[in-house]
């Protein structure tokens, strides 16, 4: 049964909120309100409890706890009860709301809990005196659990910065291991060389000469004719069987299979990336740099699909904040919109829906006028969006700037009533 009147996005008043593990508040560039907020919370805390102890208000206490969640900064809590009734025990990293399943999650929680007691050996499961080739397969398979990019565009919440040490230690203890030299082979004698024989040059016998007159001309000895060319014998079947199953084998070497894998992977790679399917192509060339690492093509288009996937993710966080906006849920619009201009910095809608909310929740001044300008700096011909800017810079008491930005809304709509409000208003400052 769930409890009454809950929260969207948070849950029930008498539910728990948790601090992700690890959390770094100065990576996530809290607001004051958000660092008081957090510091209620603690270790865990019940919703209700929060919202009596803080000294902001319950509506803007669950805004703020809104914009938490959506920083990654508080996560859902259980606490379950031992009997007999001790400590509650919270199983927070378990519970939060990822694109994890419950047996990932254990995985990366286990590994991790493991780090600080494995040496290098350990860290990639292989045995001491292990072989270059047996350390870098151990390194590749350890990669395809724990290597971050194999999440890619899935929100992974507090097990991003879990995943990131892992595959930090993997790097460490593959590139310790790989510089070892391996014990070298005895050098072997080589065989004495044969005595060399000297060889006498055969005589040349002088040119033959006839007599003509009383003068002597030599007489060149013919050319013999040149054979013509001798037909290739017919191929019997035998030997046309041998020749295909020579290079049925050569196609079968490791080299050119792993040459073909790779052109494989990256023609399914571009294609996907033309229709659209990043997530697809982003798996195909992190796949082909696991193999070959040095691969200066495939590293830049995998930043081109990547790139592509943030700008797809932008808009669709832009439409999704609208339609959260529509139903009443301003928090999350705000948090939609703050998304899709992290994602995309140069989405002057973002920045100006993001803005906008902002300002309607009260929110820390200084971020709304950077994402107002950001908007207007992006596309300077929207008369909405310097009209915002305006208004934000007016409140801010940047009087003369203000002035400026409504006159260019003017210049752009004359017939702006709030524009043509806010000159009359700074009429006297200017006169």
């Amino acid at each position: 049964m769930s409890a009454p009147n809950p929260i969207v996005g948070l849950g029930g008043r008498t539910d728990h909120i948790a601090t992700v593990p690890h959390l770094d508040p100065a990576r996530l560039q809290l607001s004051p309100e958000e660092g008081s907020v957090l510091a209620l919370v603690g270790r865990v805390e019940r919703i209700d409890s929060v919202l009596s102890r803080s000294s902001l208000g319950e509506a803007r206490t669950i805004a703020v706890l809104l914009s938490l969640r959506a920083k990654g900064a508080i996560v859902p809590a259980r606490v379950v009860q031992r009997a007999p009734p001790a400590a509650p025990v919270v199983d927070a990293a378990m519970a939060e709301e990822v694109d994890l399943e419950p047996e990932q999650k254990r995985d990366i929680i286990e590994m991790e809990r493991s780090l600080d007691g494995m040496d290098h050996h350990a860290v990639l499961g292989v045995a001491r005196g292990a072989s270059p080739q047996e350390v870098k397969q151990a390194y590749y398979n350890a990669s395809r659990r724990f290597h971050p990019d194999r999440y890619f565009g899935k929100n992974l919440g507090s097990f991003r910065a879990r995943l990131e040490r892992i595959f930090k230690r993997l790097t460490d203890a593959h590139n310790a291991l790989s510089r070892q030299e391996p014990p070298r082979a005895a050098p072997s004698t080589p065989p004495p060389a044969a005595p060399r024989v000297p060889t006498t040059p055969a005589p040349v016998a002088p040119p033959a000469r006839t007599v003509s007159g009383s003068h002597f001309a030599a007489v060149k000895p013919a050319a013999a004719p040149t054979p013509p060319p001798a037909a290739a014998p017919p191929e019997d079947p035998e030997s046309e069987a041998r020749r295909a199953e020579r290079q049925a084998r050569f196609a079968r070497h490791p080299y050119m299979a792993r040459s073909h894998k790779l052109t494989e992977l990256i023609a399914r790679g571009r294609a996907a990336t033309a229709r659209g399917d990043f997530e697809r192509a982003y798996q195909d060339f992190n796949h082909v740099l696991s193999l070959d690492p040095k691969n200066r093509e495939v590293t830049q288009l995998l930043m081109e699909a990547r790139r592509k996937h943030d700008l797809s993710r932008a808009q669709a966080e832009v439409d999704r904040g609208q339609q959260l906006e529509m139903s009443g849920d301003f928090a999350g619009a705000q948090a939609a919109y703050k998304l899709a201009v992290s994602l995309n910095g140069d989405h002057p809608e973002a920045a100006y829906q993001a803005a906008r909310v902002g300002r309607e929740l009260t929110q820390d001044a200084q971020e709304v006028l950077k994402l107002a300008q950001r908007a207007v700096e992006l596309k300077p011909g929207r008369a909405d969006y310097q009209l915002l800017l305006a208004q934000v810079l007016l409140v801010a008491g940047q009087k003369k700037q203000a002035k400026h930005h409504f006159e260019e809304v003017v210049r752009l709509d004359p017939d702006n009533a709030d524009a043509r409000a806010g000159l009359k208003k700074l009429r006297w400052t200017f006169t």
